[in-house]
């Protein structure tokens, strides 16, 4: 029985770090950007929407938003925005940047604000 215990709490301390820089921010930079662009796809799916956004450069950016229960909540539900909709996201980007990716704590479709995670705008 210890064998098993320690065994899955060795699986666990293996996985967990993964966990956290998915789900947590440390794989982003502190500071804000914004990102203009259109969307190209909108995936309302666990374990984070996400929005697939075009810059003006052409580069193919990846913006998570909040899990989904937050993502609902500030208002951004399936509709909320289509491919082709022009879009800004202020959030916090990759730390790697050969990687497009951001976490947004804001995206702004039309006229539109959702405010993913409020309590961290403009913090950075």
């Amino acid at each position: 029985m210890n064998r098993r215990v320690l065994l899955s709490g060795t699986a666990l301390a293996l996985i967990a770090p993964a966990a956290r820089a998915h789900h947590g921010w440390g794989w982003a930079e502190a500071e804000q950007v914004e990102l203009s662009g259109t969307i190209r796809e909108v995936t309302i799916a666990p374990p984070h929407p996400t929005l697939r956004v075009e810059a003006a450069d052409r580069a193919v950016w990846t913006v998570e938003l909040g899990n989904p229960t937050q993502t609902r909540n500030a208002g951004f539900v399936e509709g909320a925005a289509k491919p082709g909709d022009r879009i800004v996201a202020l959030g916090n980007r990759s730390m790697n940047r050969s990687e497009l990716r951001m976490k947004a704590v804001r995206v702004t479709v039309g006229e539109r604000r959702f405010d993913i995670y409020p309590e961290r705008i403009g913090r950075g």
